[in-house]
């Protein structure tokens, strides 16, 4: 039997060598703790999951668990393993034998025989078949179909039911393309291929490729990054928290690992939320590949504040700031959005636009819907500012919405708090199509699309692709190491976009809306220096009514105008900064 399965799998071998080498079922045999000294197959999954590789003979399967082997050794290779311990990966508590078994550790060596390679054929199997006698080993189930719709997301379970209505749950293994890809649910009845797995007693198929599902070959985006300008939106949970009381323990590997992403990701801009400390997003830039600068809303005084992260080589900040819109309650109590003006070039062509990074009020479920109306009045006075001072600007809103885009996560019969930008054909919401599809970017409780990518409709043809990047894929213990959100980039084509020029004007870029007013009105003044600033409001009799005297330096300055106290008729708005003073005219109206 030994000298079949050695011309069987390698082509020439000594008898003597052969002679050492046991079943891959003889190995599974032996006892946790084991070193198993040789036994060898055909690879059946190797660089498609995040952390196993799966080696078949015609006896039985295994799970080698060892970063060298999965790295080195692709499908349908011969493969000779030496001196691994048999182990097993996560058994129910108390219960040996309810986990799956793998070979692994420190000794374990692997040899590449060099002949053809030959994937194994799956093996069909029945739902009610699968079992230890399956184990790791590839199979294929006939006429089953998923109980979800939707889209697939890495790390979770789905199930599906055969012709007699036996169940057995799928497996979306992070790193596989299936989840990189977000892949469509199969409708319908499909033949399935996969790998037999065992987590706490239950067994699970996990598929390596689209194919596997019945679903198309991925095709992978050819686009190079170095030809569209690149926008992520990226929540760091804690980012900058001085000790384990909030966000990852381990401080050090979450920024590393958020500057190992980054680098995968490589954005020209990320706008990011729950960003604590300056000096720590100084020091995760410093670490990037490339030269990139940052940008820190200081002027927030919550604790978790709002940021940016800008590629030097591509982005240069024109202007930024808070967009104070709203009363004392508003944006979670003064978290409001932080604006960035920049310009862009990519391909020799530069394009001045506006991006706004927002961090919705968060849910308490004792204030569920308070926190709810709150948010639906910060989005809707949110989306009347953005229409009277930025209706001619290419301008995104971003960042964590703390509330689903479509339905609200505090109650599925309610919209989304933020339909004021959904029901404006001005404006397009390039995460939608994901939440209708159930993706999800905040990784614990429902799952739910809370960060989000609103644009301006003058941007939407020019979007490449809106995408959720999958970290999970490379990142071990992503959710509790890095951080509980899922990053959200989108690729714009920018050589077709006609520029729009948002540079303010010396010393100071006004603007004034709605005019004519009756209710209400707010100014918008974008301040280049240090010094004294005014705003009066004067009546065609030439009295004057001060309504900011203050002391500043560069900021966006909003300025709510009580256009409901002034008598019908036209007025002055003066403002003065230093020695500079520009006069703009006021139609009140009832």
């Amino acid at each position: 039997m030994n000298v079949f399965i050695s011309v069987l799998f390698f082509g020439v071998f000594t008898v003597s060598a052969v002679a050492q080498t046991i079943s891959i079922s003889q190995a599974r045999q032996q006892e946790f703790g084991t070193t198993v000294t040789r036994i060898a197959g055909r690879v059946t999954a190797a660089g498609v999951f995040r952390s196993n590789a799966f080696l078949q003979d015609g006896t039985a399967g295994i799970n080698i668990f060892n970063a060298q082997f999965r790295a080195g050794v692709r499908i349908g290779d011969s493969v000779i393993v030496e001196n691994g311990t048999l182990a097993e990966f996560n058994p129910s508590t108390g219960q040996p034998g309810t986990g799956l078994s793998q070979l692994t550790g420190n000794n374990l060596t692997f040899t590449v025989i060099p002949v053809e390679r030959d994937t194994p054929e799956p093996r069909n199997v029945t739902i009610p078949n699968i079992g230890e006698s399956v184990e790791s080993q590839l199979v294929r189930l006939r006429r089953v179909r998923f109980l979800q719709s939707g889209n697939f997301q890495g790390e979770t379970n789905y199930q599906v039911r055969d012709l007699f209505g036996n169940d057995i749950d799928v497996r979306i293994d992070g790193g596989t393309e299936i989840a990189t890809g977000f892949l469509p649910i199969p409708d319908g009845d499909i033949d399935l291929i996969g790998v037999v797995g065992q987590f706490r007693g239950a067994f699970q198929i996990q598929p390596r490729f689209a194919t596997d599902l019945g679903l198309p070959p991925v095709v992978p985006d050819t686009v190079a990054s170095s030809r569209t300008f690149d926008l992520t939106t990226w929540n760091l949970e804690w980012f900058g928290w001085a000790d384990s009381t909030r966000g990852p323990r381990d401080k050090q590997r979450q920024r590393e690992s958020i500057a190992r992403i980054m680098d995968t990701i490589a954005a020209d801009i990320y706008a990011l939320q729950e960003i604590v400390s300056a000096d720590t997003l100084a020091s995760l830039a410093d670490i990037l590949e490339g030269d990139y600068g940052t940008l820190f809303a200081s002027d927030i005084t919550s604790e978790q504040k709002l940021a940016y992260i800008y590629n030097r080589a591509t982005v240069t900040p024109v202007t930024h700031g808070l967009a104070v819109n709203g009363g004392a309650q508003a944006w979670a109590n003064g978290r409001f959005p932080y604006r960035l003006t920049f310009d862009v070039t990519v391909g020799g062509q530069t394009r001045r636009m506006v991006v706004f990074n927002i961090h919705g009020k968060a849910t308490d479920s004792a204030t569920a819907m308070e926190d709810y109306n709150r948010r639906k009045t910060d989005a809707e006075t949110f989306h009347a500012y953005l229409r009277d001072f930025y209706a001619d600007s290419l301008v995104y809103v971003v960042g964590d919405f703390n509330d689903g885009i479509l339905r609200s996560v505090v109650d599925t019969t309610l919209r989304s708090p933020y339909m004021a930008f959904l029901d404006d054909a001005q404006w397009s919401c390039q995460t939608c199509p994901m939440a209708e599809r159930g993706l999800g970017t905040y990784l614990y409780g429902s799952r739910g699309m809370i960060d989000n990518i609103l644009v301006r409709n003058t941007l939407t043809p020019h979007i490449h692709r809106t995408f959720i990047e999958n970290p999970q894929a490379f990142t071990v213990s992503y959710g509790s190491t890095v951080t509980d959100h899922l990053p959200v980039t989108t690729r714009v084509f920018i050589d077709a976009i006609s520029s729009v020029d948002d540079a303010p004007s010396a010393p100071s870029h006004i603007r004034m809306s709605p005019n004519p007013a009756s209710t209400s009105a707010m100014m918008e003044i974008t301040r280049t220096t240090h010094g004294r600033l005014t705003v009066e409001l004067v009546d065609v009799t030439g009295r004057v009514q001060r309504i900011v005297d203050e002391e500043g330096g560069p900021q966006v300055r909003v300025v709510v105008l009580p256009t409901a106290e002034l008598a019908t008729g036209m007025w002055t708005v003066r403002v003065t900064e230093g020695l500079s003073i520009s006069t703009l005219p006021l139609m009140i109206v009832r």
